[in-house]
């Protein structure tokens, strides 16, 4: 009867240290996993910005042709870009408006961005300009009217003979003061946050 005994404990004891195991083997994976999600959480980038092939080409089109120049004087911190694609214009075909976010580029006033066309030349390149930037659906010229903030104050973007003025410190304040409930949002980490890719 005693054997039966140390027998019953045994297998009960066992059985305890079996599902202690158990348990250490799967706790593990589903903290890791809920920290994961906690310290990580999932970012949704807006979906004008993310097309790996397209940020191919244009770091390519970067490097080969539009920082030419500049590529020497880069350090790997600088080379970041983000891109957002619109059609501006109607005619089809997007143009794609480029970021480049370090201090190389961007100074107290603002950062270099460039206008390409969907061939990858460009149309205009911006200077102390700052994100975000706003598309209005209102049209001048057949092409849509840009928006930014310049020393606190919004000023108009208006394409003219085949381009956006480059400088919006030197044009005059836009005839009201805030974007239109309708206009794009590009380049806004609250409400478009982009992609941002290396060349």
């Amino acid at each position: 009867m005693k054997q039966f005994y140390i027998i019953i404990l045994s297998l009960i004891l066992f059985s305890c240290k079996g599902e202690a195991n158990k348990q250490e083997t799967v706790t593990p994976n589903k903290v890791e996993k809920q920290i994961e999600e906690t310290v990580t959480p999932k970012v949704d980038f807006v979906k004008n910005s993310i097309d790996d092939p397209l940020a191919m080409n244009i770091a390519n089109a970067l490097v080969n042709n539009h920082l030419k120049n500049d590529m020497n004087g880069l350090t790997e911190n600088d080379r970041q870009f983000q891109f957002y694609k619109i059609d501006l214009n109607n005619d089809g075909n997007q143009e794609i408006f480029v970021r480049l976010m370090s201090s190389y580029f961007c100074g107290s006033g603002g950062c270099t961005f460039l206008l390409l066309d969907h061939l990858g030349e460009r149309i205009t390149k911006f200077t102390v300009t700052r994100a975000p930037l706003f598309i209005e659906n209102n049209m001048q010229n057949g092409w849509r009217v840009l928006l930014v903030k310049d020393a606190g104050v919004f000023k108009e973007l208006i394409y003219t003979n085949g381009s956006y003025p480059t400088n919006p410190s030197i044009i005059p304040k836009a005839p009201y003061d805030a974007p239109s409930g309708h206009a794009e949002i590009l380049f806004d980490d609250n409400f478009s946050k982009s992609k941002t890719y290396t060349f």
